[in-house]
């Protein structure tokens, strides 16, 4: 935790700052693959279902209340048989870019999804926009699983798909407790 940000859960009281940060992401953005920005009632129902689910949620929150930045996971696959795996997200504000809260809220992520008992991570990566994310996800520890080229269009260009991912704690070293 830095003195200019706290990470903390996500309330409801964030919502309209996590929306506002996705809605530039989508606009403006080559990170997320969505043409149009869902408003405050569409990210409302994102995040109820991510805490129904027991998915972590965070934000990194400034002294005043200004969500900074957010990362939540969500299921990898829906099927059962990967209920172990999670996929995360993170998005930071624009005039906070570069100033660690990335690395915090990700590590605060894979710290909560550890207790939790999920034994992997996957991180997807749009190029040419994510680079910084690239970087960020391999200095926290992913590797790079596989890379689909040119197969998403936004903004008149293609987008290149980037895999990585993560062990949790004792990732496949043993079964998980079921």
């Amino acid at each position: 935790m830095s003195p200019m940000h706290t990470i903390r859960a996500a309330e409801h009281r964030h919502l309209p700052g996590i929306t506002a940060i996705y809605a530039h992401a989508v606009k403006e953005l080559l990170v997320s693959w969505e043409y149009k920005a869902p408003g405050l009632d569409e990210m409302t129902l994102r995040y109820e279902q991510r805490m129904n689910a027991g998915f972590p949620f965070v934000v990194a929150e400034s002294a005043e209340g200004e969500v900074l930045g957010y990362a939540h996971v969500d299921a990898y696959n829906k099927r059962p048989g990967f209920r172990f795996t999670i996929e995360n997200s993170i998005y930071i504000a624009q005039h906070c870019r570069g100033m660690g809260l990335g690395r915090d809220l990700l590590n605060a992520i894979i710290s909560v999804s550890t207790s939790l008992g999920y034994r992997q991570m996957i991180a997807v990566i749009s190029l040419p926009d994510g680079e910084a994310s690239l970087a960020l996800h391999q200095s926290c520890g992913f590797h790079k699983v596989g890379e689909f080229p040119n197969i998403g269009w936004k903004h008149g260009q293609w987008l290149t798909a980037v895999y990585l991912q993560r062990m949790l704690g004792v990732g496949a070293q043993k079964p998980p407790a079921v």
